[in-house]
């Protein structure tokens, strides 16, 4: 009589290993295209993220400007090439704002600033004046210019802000050039150059 048991371990299918070689082989390639693409995409993101929150943050400031009549400064805090703690709070912007009707206002405003890290870079050729009337005091328009630190390598992003002098209208687009970005650009600095100029901001 023939044991059921056998008959059962004889109709089991298993994997060879050449199968196990191909299939590790076939998961590998995969992984090879699939995290790259996801840590680009991340990157590209966290710019992204960064270019809304502050292009936001600047219409507040000049809205609450307007509506208490206030005087903002606003001034491009320098911080170094990955020096960002990761368990700190940075910020690429002091801002203070001086009114009369309301003599807390600097204190609100400023604990909206967006929070910069070690991930992304901002660039921008000089500090500005908020007028009580919402608009811009600067012989010209600022410009921001917003990347990733892995910008030599990738993702190729680099996104920039104008805020147009006298009127304070915030445009958002695409740098045009990024011959000047280095390996090593500090997380936020002011850089006056002929390269930051609305014309190499192409609005999306």
């Amino acid at each position: 009589m023939k044991n059921p048991a056998n008959k059962f371990r004889q109709g089991q299918n298993g994997f060879s290993l050449i199968e196990l070689v191909i299939i590790v082989g076939m998961i590998s390639t995969l992984s090879g295209f699939i995290v790259p693409s996801s840590l680009n995409w991340i990157r590209v993101e966290k710019v992204n993220s960064y270019t809304r929150q502050l292009r936001e943050y600047f219409r507040i400031v000049r809205l609450d400007a307007r509506r208490w009549g206030s005087s903002c400064f606003i001034n491009i805090n320098q911080i170094a090439y990955n020096s960002v703690p990761n368990d700190k709070d940075y910020y690429g912007y002091s801002v203070t704002c001086t009114s009369q009707s309301d003599p807390n206002n600097s204190s609100k405003i400023g604990a909206l600033i967006p929070p910069i890290n070690n991930s992304i870079f901002q660039v921008v050729n000089k500090a500005f004046q908020v007028t009580p009337n919402g608009r811009i005091s600067s012989d010209k328009s600022i410009v921001i210019v917003i990347g990733s630190k892995h910008h030599r390598t990738s993702p190729k992003i680099l996104n920039c802000l104008v805020i147009k002098s006298p009127t304070g209208q915030i445009v958002k687009g695409k740098f045009n050039s990024n011959y000047w970005i280095k390996s090593n650009m500090a997380v936020s600095q002011v850089l006056d150059s002929d390269v930051l100029t609305p014309n190499n901001c192409s609005s999306s």
